[in-house]
C-alpha cells in the first residue's frame, strides 16, 4: 500500500499514541513468527538469539507494539519501506507507536531483531492498531528453511560500525538483517534461523573457555538459559550452514602460533559430534560447512567433510569464503559490504547442491557400544548399556528376529544412548538378541548378541567399591601429581587419570547431619562415596566418564563437596568407609594433574587433613574390577550387610534431570513392586514387578518423557512399603 513516508510518525521511547485503541494479542493467529521464540507464555512470548522476526497484515492507519524489552534494536519494515531504527528504551511493559499517518487500508509490517542478547530474553505482548481495525490472514510461510549456526560473523556483530576499532556499544550499530545468513535466505526465498553467539565455537570460546561453545546450547531455546528445552520438531530445515571455528582457533592460540595436534583433534571431534547431532534433531537434513578467511580453518574443515564422505555420509558438503581486504570493520568483522560478498559465495555453493530435497542415507543405525560378551553377571538383575551412531530405538528378543517382531524396547531409548536392565536366574545362561531402528525408519538386519551367566556367588568389585583390594596401589601422602605445582609430596606417573581411594571411620552415623570433603587439583574430578558417586567437577553432568573424557576445561579446583540427606549420607555406614577420587587432567602436556583433599562433619570433627595417606593408582588405564567371593567375609561389603528389613535408599541423583538410580536391599527373597507416582497419587510407571533374591539391588528410572515436579517412588516388598521422594526439574 503506498503512502507519504513523511506522514510517518515513529516514537522510539514514548508511549503510544491513544488514536490506536484495539490491542491484538501476541497468541492472534494472524501473527508470523520466525526464529527461535518461546512460547511457554503465549500471550508473552520471548526471545533471546539473534535475527527472530515477526510478520503480519493490519488494516488501518498506524500500528503500535507492546514490549517488555529496554535493549534490543530492531528493523521496521512497513509495506517493505526501511524505517529508521527502532529501539524500546522504557523499563518494564510499554507500548510504542511504530508508524502512524498510513493511509487507510492493509499494510504488512514485519519487525526483525538487529542485535545479540546472550544475558537477558524480552518479551513481546501484541499490536495495537486503529479503534475497529484488526489483523488479516498472512501468506504462507516459505517452504524452504535455512538455518545458520556461528559466532559473530554469522550475528553480523558490528556490520554497520566503519572504523577498525571497538565501539563502546555495538548493539545499534550490529544488524543481522545485513548479515550474510538473511541475505542468501532472502536469495533463495527461505524462512531463516539464526542459531549464532558472539565469542563462542565449535569447542571453546575465543578466550579459550570450553564452557562456552555451541553445542552444548544448541538446544536451548533462549542462549542466556538451558531451560526450556528448544523443540528441534517444530521447525526442521533443509539446510543447516556451519560457521564455526574462528573462536576455536583464537582459543587454541592460532593467531600466535601452531595449534597443537592434540586441538587439531579436539576440533575435529567435535565437529563430527556436531554433525551427528543435526542429523539426529533434522531427519534429512543438509549440512554446508563453511570455513573463514584462514588456511588452518580451511584445512581442518576441508578434511571433516571428506571424512564424513568417506563414511558414507553425503549429506555434508564444504565451501569457504575468501577475505576481503579492507572490508573489515569492528575489530575485524565483515561491513555490510562484505557480508553481502560472502553471502554471494554462500549462494554459488548451494546452487551446486540439492539443498531442498531431504537427504535419505538409507543406512541402517550401527551399534558403537555394545557390552563385551560372553561375560558373567554377579546379580539377577543385569544392567546393559548400548550406543548407536544416530537416534535409533533398540529392542531385544530371546530369538533372532526382525526388530519389528522382537517383544521388548529398551527403558531409555530414541537417542544415541539405551539402557535396560534385564533379568536372570542363578545358573543359567541368557542369550539375548539385539536390533535398532533409526528415525528415518532403517533398521538393523543383523543382530548384536550378548550371553550371560548368573553367578550369585560372587561379586564383581570397581576400583571404587569396599572390598576392592588395592594392595598393589601405590600411597604416598598427598599433594600427589606430576607437573608445574611446586607443592606436590608425591609424584605420580605423567597419565591423564589417576585413582585415589581413602578409607575414614564412623562411630555413630545417626549423629551425623553432613559431611564436607575438600577436594583440590586439576583439572577434575568424579567423588564416590562407598562405591556410588556422588559428585563431578568440571564434568559434564550426564556423560559417561572414561579413562579418556576430557574435562570441560582446565582449571585448578578448590570444591567443598557437601555429602548431606540429599546427597549421599544415607550412603555412610558405621565402622569403616570409602572416599574414592578419580582425577582427570586436561591433557598430559599441560600443566599436569594434582590431588589433594580433607574430610570434616558438621561438628568440624576433622577425619583427615590436607597432606594425608592416599593409595593411588597411576597404571593409565582405569584399574579393572576384581572377582571376589561373597563368603570371603569382607566386614563392610555392602552385598553381605544385609539389612534386617528392606531398605530403599535415596535416588541418586536428587533433584534430576532426564534419569536417576534407584537402589534398594532386601534381607530375604520377595517379591517387589517398584512403581513411581505422581504428586496427585496417579501411577506413572512401573520399574520392577518380580520376584527378586536377597541383596542389593538398583534400577534406572528414564523420566524424560515427563514434566517437572514431585514423584513418589513406592517399594513393595512382601509385607513392607517403603516410599521415597524425588525432584524431576527439566
Amino acid at each position: 500500500m503506498k503512502y507519504t513516508l513523511w506522514l510517518v510518525l515513529i516514537l522510539l521511547k514514548g508511549p503510544c499514541l491513544a488514536q490506536a485503541a484495539v490491542e491484538i494479542p501476541a497468541d492472534d493467529p494472524n501473527i508470523q513468527y520466525f526464529g527461535r521464540w518461546d512460547f511457554s507464555d503465549p500471550l508473552a512470548p520471548s526471545h533471546s538469539w539473534p535475527g527472530v522476526c515477526i510478520y503480519a497484515e493490519f488494516q488501518g492507519t498506524s500500528i503500535g507494539v507492546k514490549l517488555n524489552d529496554n535493549f534490543c534494536y530492531y528493523n521496521i519494515f512497513i509495506d517493505g519501506v526501511l524505517l529508521p531504527v527502532f529501539h524500546p528504551a522504557n523499563n518494564g511493559l510499554a507500548s510504542y507507536t511504530l508508524a502512524s499517518g498510513l493511509s487507510d487500508g492493509v499494510h504488512t509490517i514485519l519487525f526483525h531483531k538487529r542485535n545479540e542478547t546472550s544475558w537477558a530474553k524480552f518479551s513481546f505482548h501484541g499490536f495495537i492498531l486503529d479503534d475497529g481495525k484488526t489483523l488479516l490472514p498472512p501468506p504462507a510461510k516459505p517452504g524452504r528453511k535455512i538455518e545458520f549456526v556461528g559466532d559473530s560473523f554469522t550475528s553480523a556483530s558490528g556490520n554497520e560500525y566503519d572504523k577498525p576499532d571497538k565501539p563502546a556499544n555495538d548493539a545499534p550499530l550490529t544488524n543481522i538483517y545485513e548479515g550474510f545468513g538473511p541475505i542468501t535466505a532472502r536469495h533463495f526465498n527461505a524462512q531463516y534461523m539464526m542459531t549464532s553467539r558472539s565469542g563462542f565455537g565449535m569447542v571453546m570460546d575465543w578466550q579459550g573457555s570450553t564452557v562456552n561453545n555451541i553445542p552444548d546450547c544448541f538446544d536451548q531455546t533462549h542462549t542466556c538459559t538451558a531451560t526450556p528445552p528448544w523443540d528441534f520438531e517444530q521447525w526442521i530445515p533443509n539446510l543447516v550452514v556451519i560457521g564455526l571455528g574462528l573462536n576455536d582457533y583464537s582459543g587454541f592460540g592460532g593467531w600466535n602460533g601452531p595449534v597443537s595436534d592434540f586441538n587439531r583433534t579436539l576440533y575435529k571431534t567435535r565437529y563430527h559430534q556436531f554433525i551427528a547431532t543435526l542429523r539426529d534433531v533434522y531427519p534429512g537434513v543438509k549440512i554446508l560447512a563453511v570455513a573463514p578467511h584462514v588456511a588452518w580453518l580451511q584445512g581442518v574443515i576441508s578434511e571433516i567433510v571428506t571424512e564424513e564422505n568417506a563414511g558414507g555420509n553425503n549429506d555434508v558438503y564444504y565451501t569457504y569464503y575468501h577475505e576481503y581486504p579492507g572490508g573489515y570493520v569492528y575489530e575485524g568483522h565483515p561491513s555490510v559490504a562484505t557480508h553481502r560478498k560472502i553471502a554471494d559465495e554462500l549462494i554459488a555453493a548451494i546452487e551446486k547442491i540439492d539443498a531442498w530435497t531431504p537427504y535419505d542415507d538409507q543406512q541402517p543405525p550401527v551399534f558403537t557400544k555394545t557390552p563385551a560378551s560372553p561375560f558373567t553377571a554377579y546379580t539377577t538383575a543385569v544392567p546393559l548399556q548400548f550406543q548407536t551412531d544416530s537416534y535409533a530405538t533398540v529392542r531385544y528378543s530371546d530369538q533372532d528376529k526382525p526388530w519389528e517382531q522382537m517383544e521388548h524396547t529398551f527403558q531409555t531409548t530414541g537417542q544415541r544412548t539405551h539402557i535396560d536392565t534385564l533379568h536372570g536366574d542363578h545358573g543359567k545362561t541368557r542369550t539375548v538378541y539385539f536390533r535398532a531402528a533409526d528415525v528415518r525408519g532403517n533398521r538393523m538386519q543383523e543382530s548384536a548378541v550378548v550371553t550371560f551367566t548368573i553367578d550369585t556367588t560372587r561379586v564383581l568389585r570397581k576400583w571404587r567399591d569396599q572390598g576392592f583390594d588395592d594392595a598393589n596401589w601405590k600411597s604416598g601422602p598427598t599433594s600427589i601429581g606430576y607437573g608445574t605445582t611446586s607443592s606436590l609430596k608425591t609424584v605420580c606417573d605423567p597419565v591423564i587419570t589417576a585413582y585415589f581411594r581413602r578409607p575414614f571411620q564412623v562411630a555413630d552415623v545417626s549423629l551425623l547431619t553432613g559431611l564436607g570433603f575438600l577436594v583440590k587439583g586439576r583439572d577434575a574430578a568424579i567423588v564416590y562415596l562407598n562405591g556410588r558417586e556422588i559428585e563431578r567437577i568440571n564434568f559434564p553432568a550426564n556423560d559417561e566418564i572414561t579413562y579418556v573424557t576430557t574435562p570441560v576445561k582446565t582449571m585448578m579446583m578448590n570444591k567443598m563437596v557437601v555429602i548431606n540427606a540429599a546427597n549421599g549420607l544415607g550412603y555412610v555406614r558405621n565402622g569403616e568407609n570409602l572416599l574414592a577420587v578419580e582425577m582427570h587432567a586436561w591433557d598430559a602436556a599441560t600443566s599436569g594433574l594434582f590431588f589433594d583433599a580433607q574430610l570434616i562433619d558438621n561438628k568440624n570433627t576433622i577425619y583427615f587433613k590436607l597432606g594425608s595417606e592416599w593409595k593411588y593408582d597411576d597404571g593409565g588405564a582405569e584399574p579393572a574390577a576384581q572377582i571376589q567371593d561373597k563368603t570371603t567375609g569382607v566386614a563392610m561389603a555392602p552385598d553381605v550387610q544385609l539389612p534386617q528389613t528392606p531398605r530403599l535408599e535415596q535416588n541418586y541423583p536428587n533433584p534430576f534431570n532426564a534419569s536417576t538410580r534407584v537402589i534398594f536391599s532386601l534381607p530375604a527373597s520377595a517379591h517387589v513392586s517398584l512403581r513411581v507416582y505422581s504428586l496427585l497419587g496417579k501411577e506413572v510407571t512401573r520399574l520392577i514387578e518380580e520376584r527378586l533374591p536377597a541383596g542389593e539391588h538398583n534400577i534406572t528410572w528414564d523420566a524424560r518423557g515427563l514434566g517437572s515436579g514431585i514423584y513418589y517412588l513406592i517399594l513393595n516388598a512382601g509385607p513392607y512399603r517403603l516410599a521415597e521422594k524425588t525432584l524431576l526439574l527439566k
